[in-house]
C-alpha cells in the first residue's frame, strides 16, 4: 500500500530534543527517558498501513452514500450540509485516491469543487469559512496533477479570497484579541498550505504577527494551547490538541516565518506532554468541551506519528518508538467506536446519533465523523513510521504524578497500565473536581468511568439522565443534617460563563498537592483543597494506587481560627459513580455482604471490579439525586459511603 507524498514545500525537522530549560516537566521526560532506556521493544504492531487505509475507507465509502449530485455531504439526521463536512470528505478522498482508490476520484473532486465555491463566496455552512482552507488545500495537492483541467479552475477561485475578509475569526471582522482562538489558528494554517502553492502571496509577516500576538502567547511551559479568551482561558484539552495539530500540519508545509522555531519548540514540548498524559488505552484528558469526542484521538495520531518521525531521524529510536506506539494506541481507541456501516459514534457512547447523548450543541454526526477522518488522512499522508519498532509510553512504565500547568486545573497519577485522572478546580460547574476517571489497561474505558457528571451542563446535551455532579469527591454532613460535597462549590465574583474560563482562585478556592512519591509500581499522592466550603475549611483527598488496586482517604475539617470552626463535622461521604449504562447495554450493580464489610460489585461488558469501604461502621446508600446521572458516556449511578467522623477510606479493586 503506497500514498504518494508530496516533495515539494514539506520541511521534516529534525527532533532535537526538548529544551530543558524551558519545558516545565523536564524531570518528568528525564525519568521516563531513563525507564524507557532499559525497557524492551513491544512486539511488531498490527495497527498496518494497509489496516488503517481500510478503517478510513469504511468511514469514507459510507459518507460517500450522502453526496448530493453537486458534491455536497448531507448529514442523514439533520438532513442538511454541516459545517465543513464536505471539505474533511474531499481530503480523506484524495488521500484514498493516492492509496488507489481511484473510483473515488470523481466524489472526492465534486466535494472539492463544491467546497471552494461555498468558501469563496462566503456560504459556507453553519459559518464555519475558517475550517474550510485547511481541508481544501490538503485536497488540492493530492488532486490537482490528477485533473489539471479542473486545477486550474480550484486555483483561480482560490486566488480570490481575501483571509481577513473570508474568513470570520480575524481581526478585521473581531476586533478583540480574546477571539482570536483556534478558529484563527486554523486559518492561518491553511494559508500557509495556500501560500505553498503559489496560490497566495509569500509574504508571512501577517502570519507571523497572528502567530506572535494571539497564538504563543497561549502555550504554557508544557506546550498546552490553552483555548478561550487571553484573558480567562477554558482550556479545554480537546481544542489544545485540535490546534496544535493544524499548527503542526502548517509546519510540515512550510511555514517559515519569524515565528517558526518557538512554534516547533512548543510544538514539540506539547507533544511529549501528550505522551506522558496519555491513558493506557489511548484516550486524551477528559477536559472540557469537546472531551470523549473521537476527533480528539485522531489529532493526536498525527501528532505522535509526526514526532515518531522525526525522533527517528534524529537517532533517537526509543522516543520514536514511543510515539509510534502511542499513535497505533489512539487509532485503536477509535476503531472501537466504529460501526459496521463504517461511521464511528462520535462520542463514546452507543446511545442513536439522533439523540445526541453526550453531544456539544455544536457536535454533528456528519461533521465530527468526517473531521476524524481527514485528521486521520493528514496522518496517512505524511505518514513513514513502518520501520518504527514499537516502544512502551510513559503509563506503561514505572509511576509517576504529573500536575498540569496554566488553567488547566488536572492531575495525573499513574502505576504500570493505570490512570487516575483527577480534576482540581473547585469553582467550575461544567468541570467539577475528584477523580473524572480511572482506566486500566485490558478494561473496558468505561469500566471504571471516564468521564464525570456536570453541575452546570454547559456545552454538553444528554438524550437521559439528571444533571448531577458525579465524580469520587468527598461529602460531609453538616449539623443541620444536609450533606455536602466538593464540587458543591461557592460564591464567585463572576458567574459561570460557558464561554469564558474560570478562573481558580475566584472565590478564594485553591489546591496544592501536598504529598507525592511513587517507585515503580506504586503511587502516594495527597491533594489539599481549601477554600469556604459548606461547613468546613479543608478536604484533604490520599490516593494510593498500585496495579488493579485503589485505596482512597479523605478528611474534612478546619482550619485554625476559622470562623467555621465551632461547627462540628460527625458524618463523612464518599461519593463513588458507578457506570450504569452505554446506551446499549447496561451494568449489574450489585451489593453484598462478606466478612461483615458491605461491598458494591459492577459487572460491566463481562468484567467486573469491587469497592470495599474500609472504614468501620461504613454504610453504603444510593442517594435518589443520583440515581442516574448523565455522562458524556452514558449513565452514571451515585452510590455513597458513609461513616462516623471525619475521616473515610475505601478501596477499588480492579480485574
Amino acid at each position: 500500500m503506497i500514498i504518494k507524498r508530496p516533495k515539494e514545500g514539506v520541511i521534516l525537522k529534525q527532533w532535537n530534543r526538548w529544551n530543558p530549560s524551558s519545558y516545565g516537566w523536564e524531570d518528568e521526560a528525564l525519568a521516563y527517558e531513563q525507564q524507557l532506556q532499559q525497557s524492551q521493544p513491544l512486539p511488531a504492531s498490527d495497527w498496518t498501513k494497509e489496516r488503517k487505509v481500510h478503517m478510513l475507507s469504511q468511514m469514507v465509502d459510507y459518507y460517500a452514500t450522502h453526496q448530493q449530485d453537486n458534491g455536497a455531504i448531507i448529514d442523514p439526521h439533520s438532513e442538511a450540509e454541516r459545517y465543513y463536512s464536505t471539505p474533511s470528505y474531499a481530503l480523506a478522498a484524495a488521500v484514498l485516491v493516492s492509496s488507489g482508490r481511484e473510483d473515488l476520484l470523481d466524489s472526492g473532486a465534486k466535494a472539492l469543487t463544491h467546497s471552494i465555491e461555498l468558501l469563496v463566496s462566503e456560504r459556507t455552512p453553519d459559518q464555519h469559512p475558517d475550517f474550510f482552507i485547511i481541508m481544501i488545500m490538503g485536497a488540492y495537492r493530492i488532486l490537482k496533477s490528477r485533473l489539471p483541467e479542473q486545477a486550474e479552475l480550484w486555483k483561480q477561485s482560490l486566488a480570490t479570497i481575501e483571509p481577513e475578509q473570508t474568513y470570520l475569526f480575524t481581526m478585521s471582522k473581531m476586533k478583540n484579541p480574546n477571539r482570536m482562538i483556534n478558529w484563527n489558528a486554523i486559518m492561518l494554517s491553511g494559508e500557509v498550505i495556500r501560500q505553498a502553492e503559489g496560490i497566495a502571496p509569500t509574504d508571512t509577516a501577517w502570519i507571523d504577527n497572528y502567530l506572535q500576538q494571539y497564538h504563543l502567547p497561549r502555550f504554557t511551559s508544557l506546550g498546552w494551547y490553552e483555548d478561550g479568551p487571553l484573558d480567562r482561558p477554558n482550556s479545554p484539552f480537546a481544542y489544545d490538541i485540535a490546534t496544535r495539530y493544524h499548527l503542526s500540519v502548517m509546519m510540515l508545509s512550510g511555514y517559515q516565518g519569524t515565528t517558526a522555531s518557538e512554534l516547533q519548540t512548543q510544538l514539540q514540548h506539547g507533544a511529549i506532554s501528550s505522551l506522558l498524559t496519555l491513558s493506557p488505552l489511548g484516550e486524551l484528558p477528559p477536559r472540557g468541551r469537546s472531551a470523549q469526542h473521537q476527533w480528539n484521538e485522531a489529532a493526536a495520531a498525527f501528532i505522535f506519528t509526526m514526532q515518531a518521525q522525526q525522533a527517528y531521524a534524529d537517532g533517537e529510536v526509543q522516543w520514536a518508538g514511543a510515539f509510534r506506539h502511542a499513535a497505533d494506541l489512539t487509532w485503536e481507541a477509535i476503531a472501537k467506536w466504529q460501526m459496521p456501516d463504517g461511521y464511528v459514534q462520535i462520542v463514546r457512547n452507543h446511545y442513536p446519533a439522533e439523540e445526541r447523548h453526550g453531544y456539544e450543541v455544536y457536535s454533528n454526526h456528519t461533521t465530527y465523523n468526517l473531521w476524524t477522518a481527514a485528521a486521520l488522512a493528514y496522518t496517512l499522508w505524511y505518514e513513514q513510521v513502518e520501520e518504527i519498532t514499537p516502544y512502551p509510553i510513559p503509563v506503561e512504565l514505572g509511576s509517576r504524578t504529573l500536575q498540569a500547568d496554566g488553567w488547566f486545573e488536572t492531575v495525573f497519577s499513574s502505576v504500570p497500565g493505570q490512570q487516575l485522572v483527577i480534576h482540581t478546580a473547585l469553582n467550575d460547574p461544567y468541570m467539577i473536581p475528584g477523580v473524572v476517571r480511572i482506566q486500566r489497561a485490558g478494561l473496558h474505558a468505561n469500566l471504571a468511568t471516564s468521564s464525570s457528571g456536570h453541575q452546570n451542563q454547559g456545552f454538553t446535551e444528554f438524550a437521559t439522565g439528571a444533571i448531577f455532579p458525579l465524580s469520587h469527591m468527598p461529602a460531609w454532613q453538616t449539623q443541620d443534617q444536609v450533606w455536602h460535597h466538593l464540587a458543591e462549590g461557592f460564591p464567585t465574583v463572576f458567574p459561570f460563563d460557558r464561554d469564558a474560563g474560570v478562573d481558580p482562585s475566584d472565590g478564594g478556592g485553591s489546591y496544592t498537592i501536598a504529598e507525592s512519591a511513587t517507585t515503580s509500581d506504586h503511587s502516594h499522592l495527597v491533594i489539599k483543597w481549601q477554600g469556604p466550603l459548606k461547613g468546613i475549611d479543608h478536604v484533604i483527598a490520599i490516593y494510593e494506587q498500585s496495579p488493579g488496586h485503589i485505596v482512597i482517604t479523605y478528611e474534612v475539617g478546619h482550619d485554625q481560627d476559622s470562623e467555621q470552626s465551632t461547627q462540628q463535622i460527625d458524618h463523612i461521604g464518599a461519593w463513588i459513580p458507578l457506570f450504569q449504562s452505554d446506551g446499549q447495554e447496561s451494568s449489574v450493580i450489585e451489593t453484598a455482604t462478606q466478612e461483615s464489610t458491605e461491598a458494591i460489585t459492577l459487572t460491566y461488558r463481562g468484567q467486573q471490579l469491587r469497592i470495599v469501604p474500609i472504614t468501620p461502621h461504613s454504610m453504603i446508600t444510593f442517594p435518589q439525586e443520583a440515581e442516574q446521572v448523565a455522562s458524556r458516556n452514558g449513565l452514571l449511578r451515585g452510590a455513597r459511603i458513609e461513616a462516623p467522623g471525619q475521616r473515610i477510606s475505601f478501596e477499588i479493586w480492579l480485574p
